[in-house]
């Protein structure tokens, strides 16, 4: 019986451990299985900045979506549901992305921060330069005009896209070697993914020294015991940068003049006036006269149209509004008949269309006659009655542009200077004046409408008739069509201006008996190669003006006194 009782003992023991045993087994499979299902998401936190994106990630494929916060993140993803997403920062904040499998939910703390950049580094530069276009072996400065923020370094490095044409230096000057354009790139010292460009044109340059020596010394024709005067143009540096002219270097010599000073006439113009009295001997009467010029090509914009700002101010601009003693009426009569007329077959309406439309006229209606003396005088109103006719040379062409620009309320003047290149070409030719017409647009300046340039080719190809008119070829057209936009608002570096204006009282004033020099027509009008008003005014000051006992002295063709201009180029003297 006892040894029953022991033996129950034994297998409720056993039993039991079995129990223990399953029990431990059991309890093993379920952590091992919980230990499988336990949810993980990467990172748990994370800081970005605003518009920039991150990727979470979880071990299973999990619902994700905004917790809190949804106006400082937004996830991106196309799918919401998987094991990794994108989301990206809105706004400065703090949100909270969640993930949930089943019944676990993960969260992850997203941090969005606005990335500050350094006040010391510039996000945008701007460059400016003090002039657009230079000439060759001229300079203009570079400059930083404007940082954003306002608060970054100025501090850039400077580079040319073509050091044959221009080069710049470390402070920003920049010098013109050849004609041509080139970009100019400003690199940031603090960012150099930083960068702004500027372009500069270096247009051709013909620099030199201008020398005119003129007397009036010749006994036999000027005698002891009378007063003599001499009138010099004396040239001045442009206001649009084509031609300038050192006052430094203006130099003149009249050792025995009685009088020796620079004046201003009635039209602005500088003069050396110079005047021997009564008393200086023949052989004395000599002056030398130089100066040292800069002169530019002028290129037309090619926006010179779009230019145009404003409207003319007729105040300012009334000298070269008015009348002339030789442009006819401008209210009524041929030159206002013909100047509408243009004006109207063209359908111009603005100032740069209305000049365009009268240059276009004057090219293709006008005619150059050789055989006029000088260069012309300018009555318009003979020449728009006989545009079938030779009408002159420049001066003749050009009167008439600018009498029609200003009958349209257009300022306009003729300009008077020298052919650089005649002097170089040929030395000793007397043939060195030249004038040409100019139109003023407001917003651009004084614009160039070279007439006279362009109707003197057909001299040099071949008659003109060959070039315009109904039955040119296609081809011979074209070159016409070529040429008269070339001279309209460019021209080259070969021509420097002395002088503008007409209608001219010089400084001192012209002897009164002048005015009985003027060579007349039998109708009482000034013959067309006539230099002198009928009132002793000067309808031009380009040649030397001389007196001799109070009479004007024929000054060009074979001249009743001496004078001779002569050019020397390649001075160092910048102009400045």
């Amino acid at each position: 019986m006892q040894h029953s009782i022991s033996l129950k003992k034994r297998l409720l023991t056993l039993l039991i451990a079995a129990g223990f045993l399953l029990g431990s087994v059991f309890a093993a499979g379920s952590e091992t299985s919980a230990a499988t299902s336990r949810l993980k998401v990467s990172p748990t936190k994370k800081t970005i900045y605003v518009g920039k994106a991150t990727t979470l990630k979880a071990n299973k494929k999990v619902r994700w979506s905004v917790y809190k916060g949804k106006k400082y993140v937004k996830i991106v993803s196309k799918s919401k549901y998987a094991k990794k997403i994108t989301i990206k920062g809105l706004r400065n904040g703090t949100s909270y992305i969640k993930a949930k499998y089943g019944k676990k939910i993960k969260k992850v703390k997203i941090t969005v921060k606005k990335k500050t950049v350094s006040s010391n580094v510039p996000t945008k530069i701007t460059l400016a330069a003090t002039q657009n276009s230079i000439g060759v072996g001229d300079h203009c400065s570079v400059y930083v005009k404007s940082v954003s923020p306002s608060t970054a370094s100025k501090a850039v490095t400077y580079s040319s896209s073509n050091e044959k044409v221009a080069t710049v230096s470390r402070s920003g000057l920049i010098s013109g070697v050849k004609d041509g354009t080139v970009t100019i790139t400003a690199t940031s010292t603090k960012n150099n993914a930083r960068k702004a460009t500027i372009k500069i044109t270096v247009l051709k340059t013909l620099r030199g020294t201008v020398k005119l020596t003129a007397s009036l010394s010749t006994e036999e024709k000027f005698p002891k015991g009378k007063v003599a005067c001499l009138w010099i143009p004396v040239p001045e540096t442009d206001a649009n940068g084509s031609q300038t002219v050192s006052p430094s270097s203006i130099k003149y010599t009249a050792k025995h003049a009685t009088e020796l000073k620079i004046t201003t006439d009635s039209a602005g113009n500088k003069a050396l006036y110079v005047k021997w009295d009564e008393n200086t001997d023949p052989k004395d009467r000599t002056v030398d006269f130089s100066f040292n010029v800069v002169r530019r090509e002028i290129i037309r914009p090619a926006n010179m149209q779009a230019l145009e700002k404003g409207t003319v101010d007729k105040e300012k601009m009334a000298p070269y509004l008015k009348e002339t003693k030789r442009s006819g009426s401008l209210t009524s009569g041929i030159v206002k008949e013909t100047a509408d007329k243009i004006v109207k077959d063209a359908h111009a309406t603005t100032v740069y269309k209305k000049a365009y439309a009268i240059y276009d006229w004057v090219c293709e209606n006008l005619r150059r006659d050789n055989s006029t003396p000088a260069i012309g005088s300018g009555d318009v109103q003979y020449i728009l009655k006989n545009t079938d006719n030779g009408i002159g040379k420049c001066t003749d062409v050009n009167a008439v542009f600018v009498a029609l620009c200003r009958a349209e309320g257009i300022p306009a003047r003729s300009v008077y200077g020298l052919k650089l290149n005649a002097m170089i070409d040929n030395p000793n030719t007397p043939y060195v004046q030249k004038c040409k017409p100019q139109y003023y647009l407001p917003g651009y300046g004084w614009a160039e409408a070279d007439v006279s340039a362009l109707l003197k080719l057909p001299d040099i190809m071949g008659h003109e008739d060959d070039y315009r008119g109904k039955n040119v070829s296609a081809e011979k057209a074209q070159i016409w069509k070529s040429l008269k936009d070339e001279y309209w608002g460019s021209a080259d570096d070969y021509w420097m201006m002395l002088s503008a204006g007409g209608d001219i009282t010089l400084s001192p004033k012209q002897d009164e008996k002048t005015a009985a020099d003027a060579v007349l027509n039998p109708d009482g009008s000034v013959k067309n190669y006539g230099i002198l008003n009928d009132n002793g005014t000067l309808h031009y000051f380009i040649y030397p003006y001389a007196e001799y006992d109070g009479h004007y002295l024929k000054n060009y063709g074979t001249t009743e006194f001496d004078y001779k201009y002569s050019f020397e180029e390649g001075n160092d003297d910048c102009g400045c």
